[in-house]
């Protein structure tokens, strides 16, 4: 197949993202190229004074879709914030340009050039800068901690008693209150909970009344409470918001279920026919589940009063912000509105949406600050749990993650490998704790927020929901404490290397051992350059590193258990189901 025909078919790009973007005052484009594409540069300038405002940038390799697809990215500013931009290709030795007219050997006319007519103000968008990196601890709070404070109308299980879809263990807000050490001592930077609102079931998720605390949980002041108490110890808190739907339970439900197409609340839902039949399922519910009634978010009524639970809860706690459940099953002109009166009451707060697949319609700007990143967490299990992925595979999954989204948002993306909704990690490597260490070592290490689910890091186990769900060991004879220090050394790298929070991060694909997973995390303004190098396989393997993104200097081990320095181009050996990190600590011949 000629050059010119492989450039006709693998090359694109349009003036949208994540191909084109604002990141600060910049517009960054991205060019997708065949493989054989030696390097790329942008020309760009202002409509208006083409000739006075000419500028040629040379593109960065950024991102390997495939064996067969490279991502270039270059960043452009000019004063006027107006562009129109081609690229000019170089492939095996030959000169090309690509515009709306496709490839060609000459530069194109203004008309077929690619456009940004303007990068507006606010169309710079970005996340809160303290979400960048963050490490969050998730907590189900029926099962953390009891204080034994707050009455509890259920029967309760023994708290170490295997979990079912009904029992109750009376875990409380005072409880959490109460273990606050524990995630200081972790080090963790934000606290998310699941739903705290009054609700009959032992999740939450079936909201009965969005302006109370459920009783068996504590009070609104006891919430209060606990966020200025995570405050003073540098911790952030996310609530956890249930907008898709309602519980059973909940007053304008009720009203439904009693008087029909007569209620005042008739259009809030969204009903195929009357009466309401729980049984039929004649309206729309989250999953079919009968007792969890679909709000209908297109209504005035019910999107002001979804919006004021928000900033209720802002004004009355000072939350940071909101994870949003079933997000992705919610109107996308419901969360604009959303977001701008959660901004409104405080411009630093996170939105966070539930997307179980790619995010990208819901990180334009004008809606989620940041997504539970489900793709990213399971490439890293299929790797390193399952071993259903070699580190090749596994290395092409994440950049076709990044190759998704613009690079700045990135870093704020969660980044979870088990939760509430899914089996614990430890079950997922088969209670393996190498495995394990190995896993959370890339989540710790890689793009974007580490999630810890509560428990993990003392070794709890558990399957698919509910069995995920257990009250959390205080029992220091039970926990593990191999894997609790081996968390906090990864949060403690995370605050002593900015890479390791917001740093650039690249694959490093030159490498003589497929079965070493290997890649780079670089700080721009730090300079930091951290390399991690992970043997996921049972066997001992030796790599020797060639990639050109490395500088030939000394690498320094930071943690693992392998040898003191890397450098390029000389071999190392790593043992089986180990990650190591080195930082580089030598200089170039430049004296970098």
């Amino acid at each position: 197949m000629s050059v010119l025909r492989d450039l006709h078919l693998a090359t694109y790009h349009e003036s949208v993202e994540p191909y084109a973007y604002a990141d600060g005052d910049a517009l960054v484009v991205r060019l997708r190229v065949p493989a054989i594409v030696e390097s790329v540069s942008v020309i760009h300038y202002d409509k208006f004074k083409r000739d006075e405002t000419l500028q040629n940038v040379k593109a960065q390799w950024y991102a390997r879709e495939d064996r067969e697809f490279v991502l270039f990215q270059a960043r452009l500013t000019r004063t006027s914030k107006r562009f129109r931009y081609f690229f000019s290709i170089q492939a095996l030795g030959e000169t090309y340009c690509y515009s709306r007219s496709g490839i060609t050997f000459d530069e194109p006319n203004d008309a077929d050039t690619f456009e940004v007519p303007y990068l507006g103000e606010r169309d710079r968008y970005s996340p809160p800068e303290w979400t960048k990196g963050a490490v969050y601890y998730q907590i189900f709070p029926e099962r953390f901690y009891r204080s034994g404070t707050i009455a509890n109308d259920h029967t309760l299980s023994a708290w170490d008693e295997t979990p079912t879809a009904d029992s109750f263990f009376g875990g409380d807000l005072p409880g959490i209150l109460a273990k606050l050490d524990h995630l200081t001592t972790l080090g963790v930077d934000v606290l998310y909970m699941t739903p705290v609102f009054q609700a009959p079931s032992n999740h939450k998720y079936d909201t009965v009344d969005y302006f109370q605390v459920d009783p068996n949980f504590g009070s609104n002041q006891d919430l209060k409470r606990l966020v200025d108490a995570c405050h003073k110890r540098g911790i952030r808190v996310v609530l956890d918001a249930v907008f898709n739907h309602m519980g059973a339970n909940h007053p304008v439900f009720k009203d439904l279920l009693e008087k029909g197409a007569d209620s005042l609340y008739a259009s809030q839902i969204i009903a195929r026919d009357w009466p309401l039949s729980p049984e039929t399922l004649n309206y729309e519910t989250f999953g079919y589940v009968a007792n969890m009634p679909k709000w209908r978010t297109a209504h005035p009524a019910v999107e002001q009063m979804l919006c004021n639970v928000g900033t209720h809860w802002m004004k009355e706690t000072g939350v940071d912000g909101f994870r949003l459940d079933v997000s992705d099953e919610v109107e996308h002109a419901f969360w604009k509105t959303f977001r701008k009166a959660i901004k409104a009451e405080n411009s630093d707060a996170l939105i966070c949406g539930e997307i179980w697949q790619v995010a990208t319609p819901w990180l334009r700007g004008d809606e989620f600050d940041a997504v539970m990143n489900y793709p990213l967490g399971r490439a890293i299990l299929d790797y390193a749990a399952a071993a259903t992925l070699c580190a090749e595979e596994f290395l092409y999954r994440v950049e076709k993650i990044r190759s998704l989204y613009p690079e700045h948002v990135l870093a704020s993306l969660w980044c979870l490998l088990d939760s509430h909704d899914t089996a614990r990690l430890l079950t997922l490597c088969d209670e393996n704790t190498a495995r394990a260490k190995l896993a959370s070592f890339i989540q710790f290490t890689m793009i974007g927020a580490p999630l810890l689910y509560y428990g993990d890091e003392v070794g709890m186990t558990g399957g698919n929901d509910p069995l995920c769900r257990g009250g959390m060991i205080w029992d220091h004879v039970q926990q593990n404490h191999s894997l609790f220090l081996h968390y906090q050394e990864l949060i403690a790298l995370r605050k002593q290397y900015a890479a390791l929070k917001d740093g650039v991060y690249r694959p490093l694909f030159a490498r003589d051992n497929l079965d070493i997973c290997a890649y780079l995390r670089r700080c721009e303004k730090t300079g930091d350059t951290l390399i991690a190098l992970v043997n996921g396989t049972a066997e001992e393997q030796f790599v020797t590193v060639t990639d050109a993104l490395i500088d030939d200097v000394v690498y320094t081990l930071v943690t693992g258990d392998g040898p003191e320095t890397f450098t390029k181009n000389k071999p190392l050996t790593i043992a089986p189901y180990t990650a190591l990190l080195y930082v580089k600590t030598g200089r170039d011949s430049y004296g970098r």
